[in-house]
Formats: structure tokens, C-alpha cells, sequence
């Protein structure tokens, strides 16, 4: 069964496309193999540290899949042409183009991370400083800008990773000016399912992605965090997310990894395992595979 698995996920191995930016192009610069899967043990920015080429392939891949996701978060934050807007958690900048773009030339796109590796990428396919967003690095949990400075501010999948979400989150609402609108992305990493014939096997190992993320149940969090915090007009968005590739769905899921985990820490037999990704694999192969999870978009008003 060992030897059978490991032929199916050689079959079954990705192409990461890796992209820069030419004159505020998205242009494809070459195709790699599939790093190694993102469910991280340490800190996210520790983890990214070490691990650039894999996080920045992710974030490419991520930001492709969840475009709709995107496009209707960009509705909703309702940017207007001029406005200033901070993008928290930029990543290699994918959204602040976007959001540039949004807010044309008169307007202004800040995006920051942590993570001084992800931001020289950001900052490298910024090739025209006048035109695209800036970057620059910045701890969530202390925003380095004046209280009510931007129009709208924004994170997109960021709070799931951070030590303390409600101190970011007040960060966010600081830095934003009354009447300007604040926004949370993210996913309920608790709202994971994934067809299988083995329940049992399927839940423990879901439980286990879940647990994984330092805050796997931030998604049905963040509204209830922005009537704590005094945000007017909240909007809720619970976005379904389908998957019928076992490929795609392992890589922003992390089926694999968790598995290994899940019976290296005794949760799952190593049979269990085993036999549990050979199903999944074999599933998708003949078209009958199929995961889910909830993605929500939360947007309110500063009083």
C-alpha cells in the first residue's frame, strides 16, 4: 500500500507557477515543483524566515485560487478613487496591486508584514515606485502609522497566524480614520470537510489541521470581535470554498502533512493513514474526490 502511495503522489506532484510584475503586468517567470506544504509548528514569521521560496509559491498559488473570495472582499471594502488604504499582512503584495489599482493614481496602498524576506519580494516586483504600492515592514500588533491615518485598512488571512488577533485588530481600527471602513478575510479552519469513506479517520485529522493554526477558529471569531470593538454596519460574508482536485486541496489544506502528523503523534495508525490519502488520491483520480470550507468576509464601519 506504501509503495502504491508513494506512485500516486508522484502523479499527483503540482507545478507551482512562480510570477513577478512587468509595468504592473502579472507575467509568468517559470514553473517549479511543489515545495514542501505549509502547516507550520513554529511562528509564521519564523517559519517563513526559513522558508521564503516555499511561502512566496503559496501565497502566489493562494491568491489564484481565492480570487473570487478577493474580488468580492474589494467590493465590499468599497475604496474610492483618492483613498488611502493599508493592507495588513501583504504577503508579496498581490491584494495592494489590486487595491492600487482601486484607488488610481491620486490614491495611496500601504502594505505591510513581519516578515522582512516577503517584503523585499513585494518590494522586487514593485519595480515603479511611483505607480505601485508601498511596502514596508511592520509588526501587526504595532502598526507603525498615526492614529486615524488611512481610509480603509484590510487583512486577508492574517489573524488565523497571529499571537494576539484582537490586539492586531485594534491596531487596524487605530490607524483607520472615523467613518472609514475596517476588514477582516479569513478562514474557519473548524468548517474543514473533506469526503471520505472513514469518518473517524477524516475527522481526527481535520481536528488535527485545525489545531495546527494558532487560531483555527478565527472565522466564526471575527464578527462577534467587531461588535466588541465598537464597529458600526457590520457586513458578513460566509463564502463556501469547493475543491474537486485532491492536488490544489492538499496544498492549501494540508491533508498530507497533517496525516503524517496525525500518526506520528499516535492520533491515526500509520494503516489509518495510509490508507486514508491512498482513498483520497484515488478518489480524485476518478473524479470523485470533494473538500470544502468557509471563507468570511467581515467589513464595518470606524464611529
Amino acid at each position: 500500500m506504501e509503495q502504491k502511495l508513494r506512485l500516486l503522489q508522484r502523479r499527483y506532484e503540482p507545478r507551482v507557477h512562480v510570477h513577478s510584475y512587468r509595468g504592473g503586468a502579472r507575467v509568468k517567470r517559470k514553473e517549479t515543483h511543489k515545495p514542501g506544504q505549509i502547516c507550520p509548528d513554529v511562528p509564521w514569521a519564523t517559519w517563513i524566515r526559513e522558508h521564503t521560496d516555499t511561502a512566496v509559491s503559496y501565497l502566489d498559488m493562494a491568491s489564484a485560487h481565492f480570487h473570487d473570495v478577493k474580488a468580492r472582499s474589494y467590493r465590499a471594502l468599497g475604496v474610492k478613487r483618492g483613498a488611502v488604504v493599508l493592507d495588513v499582512g501583504c504577503g508579496v503584495g498581490q491584494d495592494a496591486y489590486e487595491l492600487k489599482r482601486l484607488v488610481g493614481a491620486r490614491g495611496r496602498v500601504v502594505g505591510i508584514d513581519y516578515s522582512e524576506e516577503i517584503i523585499a519580494e513585494a518590494r522586487r516586483r514593485a519595480k515603479d515606485a511611483s505607480s505601485f504600492p508601498k511596502f514596508v515592514v511592520c509588526e501587526a500588533h504595532h502598526i507603525g502609522f498615526s492614529s486615524d491615518t488611512f481610509d480603509a485598512s484590510r487583512a486577508d488571512r492574517v489573524l488565523q497566524h497571529l499571537e494576539d488577533p484582537l490586539a492586531a485588530f485594534e491596531e487596524m481600527v487605530r490607524v483607520t480614520k472615523p467613518g472609514g471602513t475596517v476588514q477582516i478575510v479569513d478562514r474557519d479552519w473548524g468548517l474543514v470537510a473533506v469526503e471520505s469513506n472513514d469518518q473517524a479517520v477524516t475527522r481526527k485529522i481535520l481536528d488535527l489541521v485545525c489545531g495546527k493554526i494558532r487560531n483555527g477558529w478565527i472565522g466564526r471569531r471575527v464578527p462577534v470581535l467587531f461588535r466588541e470593538c465598537g464597529l458600526q454596519e457590520v457586513r458578513v460574508e460566509a463564502i463556501p470554498i469547493t475543491m474537486q482536485d485532491f492536488r490544489v486541496a492538499d496544498r492549501l489544506l494540508d491533508l498530507t502533512l497533517a496525516a503524517g502528523h496525525a500518526a506520528d503523534e499516535g492520533i491515526v495508525s500509520p494503516d489509518e493513514k495510509t490508507a486514508w490519502l491512498l482513498e483520497l488520491q484515488e478518489r480524485s483520480d476518478a473524479g470523485r474526490f470533494f473538500a470544502a470550507w468557509v471563507m468570511f468576509i467581515v467589513t464595518g464601519k470606524k464611529g
